[in-house]
């Protein structure tokens, strides 16, 4: 299947939305946790008859609430400038999956969590934790479970508001000086080109600054640009060489215009135009130089005008010497037709585009599909989230990814505001200080994963949760005074996936804790036929039991199964999702009745077939089914010991009666779970010897 096949998949504005408005956002619209919803709704219901700010509330609950990225990503803004994600705070509007600006409502600092690093086949890479979502042609998808076989998204064309004073002079002037300019010594621009040399100096022309011609070799001419140099100094160019430069700030707030007129000017430098082979019509169109980071920056502008292309490293040979430098090539007909049409390119180079471009163009998608090349490790890494208004999604080094899916529903249901943290990123009590003190009257605190807050903080949030006051302690030694100061009243909400290693103190002091739990198949089946009514998906009952019976108790897979189901029920049946439907399109995605996927089974294999039911320990299971033994532990282990399949022992892994006959094996006689008497051994065996 084609890359332009699977970009389709993403054209649907219905689905875009999906994914957002399943997620409950106020109390009556929770379709499970009934008790806990009871609880909170009586809670809220009477704390606000009274005026007062409720209880502190303790969310207890499976792990999987935080998803956080890399604070050194970049998030693309609606004015076209990137940020890095540790800079970006509450206003700021950024991309979305749609391609339009959304406001963030909150930003939540998770501190150093275990990550991973995910490369594209174009060159892109980012850092996110395990955990958080990004936007492929399956939906969404953790970042720990992309494979090679994945498609991540980035977005075409984004709805930028351009706000930028440079005159689109300035955009060519940069896009020549960084292709074929000196600015170390003398400002200076060289080339061989005469279309392009007279263009440079009717640019040079328009903004005021003088210059002279000079021959500089039998076929190149050098031109000398007079008073530039606080031009380059205000936007970072001056004194840089080839392996310095990158694009200044102020391109990337550009127009479409602006952006086309910036890259016409430096391909007509540092660009080419080819065919590959004799007999065919495939026209390549590269951009190469010594420095990667400004490629990175002209690959995304690229995108900004629906155009992808690919990164590589090209070694080779100098003067000589060993060589180092980076190709970004466009390959694909389609992206250098949009290339050709997009941009204008100056002299030899743009005519030879003009007379090459392929004649088509597919663009209507908002969605290019990149492709995944690795996952690795990369150990800790200090990570980030936000929670986007709209369409809840936001896109890093150009990635489609999710924003944080914390709790609001108190704050929605109080109609106060809310200030959202993390236990890791609160390591002194000043920093909790700060937080407390900014907080108005009624707002709600949201820490999450609050059992690995600091100590001294925790200590100090005794006294606020019980006091609304804070003690904070001014100089050091016998000179150190304490400063009482006055909290607004407030509700503390945190959430934790291990509630245990909560402190006594910590844990008495809430009002309310609450162990939000699986869904049972009877609410998630309730969860589908809504989800189904977003999608405009006809499910029939016994659909709907099919499909939540094999979602393992999760929202999110649920939604998920649901999705391939319904393309199954388009393409191969009559649209219509009914229980033969459900289990045929399953059974394509290798979802079977107890929704174990391929890799579950291949564990329970592994355990019956290879090593008779175990025990056996976590590395060799992990060899025997060609995985990284924490991917066997974190990723298959708890749904498999929860479905009673497989048990954990001292000795290692055993796989359960269930197991046996879950893969239509008989279970041997002592088996780990049966109830059967188990045979004789050496110590039972009754022999008629004295």
């Amino acid at each position: 299947m084609s890359d332009d096949n699977l970009v389709s998949a993403y054209v649907d504005d219905a689905e875009r939305d999906a994914e957002a408005s399943v997620r409950p956002k106020r109390l009556d619209e929770f379709i499970a946790q009934h008790r806990v919803r009871d609880q909170l709704d009586l809670l809220l219901q009477g704390a606000m008859r009274r005026g007062s700010p409720p209880d502190h509330i303790l969310l207890s609950g499976p792990p999987g609430l935080g998803k956080p990225v890399s604070v050194e990503a970049l998030v693309l803004l609606e004015n076209g400038s990137r940020r890095r994600l540790g800079d970006i705070e509450v206003g700021d509007r950024v991309i979305t999956r749609t391609g339009a600006g959304a406001a963030v409502l909150a930003v939540h600092e998770q501190g150093e969590l275990e990550s991973v690093r995910i490369r594209t086949t174009s060159g892109r890479d980012v850092v996110a934790a395990p955990d958080h979502p990004f936007w492929t042609t399956e939906g969404w998808t953790k970042a720990g479970d992309l494979t090679d076989r994945d498609f991540v998204a980035n977005v075409l064309c984004p709805e930028l508001v351009a706000d930028t004073v440079q005159d689109v002079a300035e955009y060519k002037l940069a896009g020549y000086l960084i292709g074929d300019g000196c600015t170390t010594n003398q400002v200076t621009f060289t080339g061989g080109d005469e279309d392009v040399l007279a263009d440079f100096r009717s640019v040079c022309d328009r903004i005021g600054h003088g210059h002279v011609t000079r021959p500089n070799s039998a076929r190149s001419s050098m031109i000398r640009i007079s008073g530039l140099q606080p031009w380059l100094a205000e936007h970072g160019l001056l004194g840089k060489n080839a392996w310095q430069k990158r694009v200044p700030d102020f391109v990337f707030e550009g127009d479409a215009l602006q952006v086309s007129a910036f890259l016409g000017a430096y391909f007509a430098c540092d660009g080419t135009v080819s065919r590959r082979g004799r007999d065919r019509y495939d026209v390549v169109v590269e951009f190469y130089s010594v420095a990667r980071g400004l490629l990175e920056d002209v690959q995304h502008l690229l995108l900004r005008l629906g155009v992808q292309s690919r990164l590589k490293l090209k070694r080779g040979r100098y003067q000589g010497r060993p060589h180092e430098s980076w190709r970004l090539s466009v390959t694909s007909q389609d992206d250098v037709a949009r290339f050709a049409q997009r941009v204008t390119v100056i002299g030899e180079r743009g005519r030879r585009l003009a007379e090459w471009m392929p004649r088509r163009d597919r663009f209507d998608e908002r969605l290019a599909a990149d492709r995944v090349a690795s996952v690795e490790a990369v150990g800790l890494q200090e990570c980030r989230c936000l929670t986007v208004d709209g369409d809840h999604t936001f896109t890093v080094n150009d990635f489609v990814v999710h924003n944080t899916t914390l709790a609001n529903i108190v704050a929605a249901e109080l109609g106060t505001g809310i200030r959202v943290t993390s236990g890791p990123a609160i390591e002194r009590s000043g920093d909790l200080a700060a937080i407390l003190t900014s907080l108005a009257e009624g707002d709600v605190l949201f820490i999450d994963e609050i059992h690995r807050i600091a100590k001294p903080a925790e200590e100090l949030l005794y006294s606020a949760m019980e006091d609304f006051r804070v003690d904070v302690v001014v100089g050091k030694g016998p000179g150190a005074t304490a400063i009482p100061l006055d909290v607004e009243p407030f509700t503390l909400v945190g959430a934790t996936t291990r509630s245990g290693l909560l402190t006594g103190p910590m844990r008495d002091r809430f009002g309310f804790v609450a162990h939000l739990d699986f869904y049972a198949p009877a609410d998630l089946e309730t969860l589908l036929h809504r989800s189904a009514r977003i999608l405009g998906v006809p499910i029939t009952a016994e659909g709907a039991a099919e499909v939540a019976g094999r979602s393992r108790g999760t929202p999110r897979i649920a939604n998920r199964l649901l999705r391939r189901v319904r393309d199954y029920a388009e393409v191969r049946a009559d649209g219509v999702v009914t229980l033969e439907t459900a289990r045929a399109a399953l059974a394509v995605y290798d979802v079977d009745a107890l929704g174990l996927d391929r890799l579950d089974r291949a564990v329970l294999t592994a355990l019956v077939d290879s090593f008779r039911g175990g025990p056996v320990g976590l590395s060799t299971l992990a060899v025997a089914v060609g995985e990284q033994p924490d991917t066997v532990e974190e990723v298959c282990e708890p749904f498999l010991v929860r479905a009673g399949l497989l048990a954990r022992t001292p000795r290692g892994r055993v796989a359960t009666e269930a197991a046996w006959r879950h893969l239509g094996r008989t279970p041997p006689n002592g088996t780990f779970g049966t109830d059967a008497p188990p045979g004789p051994d050496l110590f039972s065996v009754q022999t008629d010897q004295p």
